[in-house]
């Protein structure tokens, strides 16, 4: 039921900013503020392709949002190129399957349903989490890079950011940075007022700052979160005055600044009060079976992927290869707040 609020309260926090146009936001002409023209639908949860008496090969994912790089139109464009390469269809075919087929899942939990039950998913782009939280046999192939990710060894990583605006009170003034802001001060922020946050699945917009504010002793689970859906919004919301203080990917704020030249200079407009350990980035799994390392299928599947994002990037999104290692310490901190979460529950209700 609280989720449930949450959701409500983001979207009318949400429509409360489209209609801000105050301060900065007038030298820009309101644009920052300017509402996405709908991306083409994808039925949710729904499987299609071509009919055929073989099981076809399917690829998943959560069904995008009108402004994601990964968009509906992006994944047919893909279910299409892949029909079309006659090296994978004769793998495909040698595993006796036909053609490839889309299942859009309606959100975080029905894609980890979905992995984990059978028959499953074959090829699935989902969030980091998604990944660490099912129990199905999938391998890592790939991660997505963003224009902010940075590699670190042989993986890619994103940081999370806790910022405040201008007006709140923990802002601090661009001359007098260098002195940081104490842990458990943010920490009482964060869980007494509305926070903008990306989603609860998100590692770098939620699970992460819970996890480095617990550090300070404090149960650091917002009690008035609201839930944005992208780091973007979370930006919006802040910038915005609709709330204080957000969670979300570090560089999301001077992206969004630079796409709609906002002349104001950053620090004046907001103050990062705490960066957090890296997370990775959304990984492309395969199931198991297929790893590239073991397959045939996996070995064009995995080499039709790559071409088809040279070919057809999304946005400023790259392929890097990666493996399940990459994904340890992420499923670790979840773990570990998980616990704490818990025992902290425990405490308080005795």
């Amino acid at each position: 039921m609280k989720r449930e609020h949450s959701k409500s309260a983001a979207k009318a926090s949400r429509r409360r900013a489209l209609g801000l146009l105050g301060g900065w936001a007038v030298a820009a002409g309101g644009r920052i503020f300017a509402s996405e023209a709908p991306a083409p639908s994808v039925p949710q949860g729904a499987l299609f392709g071509p009919a055929s008496s073989a099981r076809p090969f399917i690829l998943g994912f959560i069904r995008p949002e009108a402004a994601e790089p990964l968009s509906a139109a992006w994944f047919r464009r893909l279910q299409s190129f892949l029909d079309s390469d006659a090296a994978f269809r004769e793998a495909l075919k040698r595993e006796g399957y036909g053609s490839v087929g889309l299942v859009a899942a309606e959100g975080f939990n029905d894609l980890v349903r979905r992995m984990e039950v059978a028959p499953g998913l074959d090829c699935v782009f989902c969030p980091a989490l998604a990944y660490c939280r099912q129990v199905g046999d999938y391998a890592v192939v790939f991660q997505l890079r963003g224009p902010n990710d940075r590699g670190r060894d042989k993986y890619i990583f994103q940081f999370g950011v806790i910022l405040v605006n201008r007006h709140h009170p923990l802002y601090r003034d661009p001359q007098s940075r260098t002195e940081q802001v104490p842990p458990r001060l943010i920490a009482r922020h964060f869980v007494s007022e509305p926070v903008a946050l990306v989603s609860p699945y998100s590692a770098a917009g939620y699970i992460y700052p819970c996890h480095e504010l617990f550090k300070t002793g404090i149960r650091a689970v917002p009690t008035r979160p609201i839930f944005c859906g992208s780091s973007d919004e979370v930006v919006k919301m802040v910038l915005s005055d609709v709330v204080g203080m957000g969670a979300c990917e570090q560089g999301a704020a001077e992206d969004l600044l630079r796409r709609y030249a906002i002349p104001t200079p950053p620090e004046q407009l907001y103050d990062v009060l705490l960066t957090t350990p890296g997370s990775p980035t959304d990984p492309v799994v395969f199931r198991r079976r297929f790893s590239p390392d073991r397959s045939e299928l996996g070995r064009r599947l995995k080499d039709s992927l790559a071409r088809f994002f040279s070919a057809d990037r999304p946005g400023a999104m790259r392929l890097e290869d990666s493996e399940d290692s990459a994904f340890a310490a992420l499923r670790a901190a979840w773990n570990e707040f998980e616990t704490l979460s818990a025992e902290t529950d425990a405490l308080e209700t005795r």
